[in-house]
């Protein structure tokens, strides 16, 4: 699942030139492109004065969600977050990417507009290992025997935040024609 840890939106917030970034997923089976989006960081001045990420895919679709800081139990520190528009609960990873229950098959996911875990409909054993053999019988007696399967490695972007990183272009090269 491509997924936009709240870490990268600090990175954007922190940045002092105030510069969208790129993110891109890529296929590391066959080095495919399978999403792109530019993020970027923006404040509402006003009464509220909130501060926003803004989510562009290249379809031309576009999710705003609103950045929420709480403070941490000890020391005083702040950590950042963001909230899901399905649910408005602060959450610290957005996913672009639903399980698609219409095809019937539990591997098909479809996009959609960034949100949470939940309400993307993602189960945590889509997001990472699972347990092998949960069933009875010797068949699942036998999967037992050679324990659990690894976690995959999480799905995080390529982030670019120059267009003049040397890297894009191996990107770009890559995937066009």
């Amino acid at each position: 699942m491509p997924v936009i840890p709240t870490s990268l939106v600090r990175s954007n917030l922190n940045d002092p030139r105030r510069i969208p970034y790129l993110l891109v997923w890529k296929d590391e089976r066959d080095g495919r492109i399978m999403e792109a989006v530019r993020l970027a960081c923006f404040f509402a001045y006003g009464i509220e004065g909130n501060g926003y990420v803004e989510l562009k895919r290249t379809d031309g679709s576009v999710t705003i969600l609103q950045i929420v800081w709480r403070t941490l139990p000890s020391n005083g520190g702040r950590a950042l977050f963001l909230l899901c528009p399905h649910c408005d609960t602060p959450r610290r990873f957005v996913y672009g990417w639903e399980w698609d229950s219409v095809s019937g098959w539990s591997s098909r996911v479809r996009s959609i507009s960034w949100r949470c875990r939940s309400c993307a409909r993602l189960r945590y054993s889509s997001e990472g290992g699972y347990l092998r053999g949960s069933g009875r019988g010797a068949l699942a007696d036998m999967f037992r025997a050679f324990g659990n399967l690894p976690r995959p490695e999480s799905w995080l972007p390529y982030v670019f935040t120059s267009i003049d990183d040397l890297l894009l272009d191996g990107f770009v090269r890559q995937n066009c024609p």
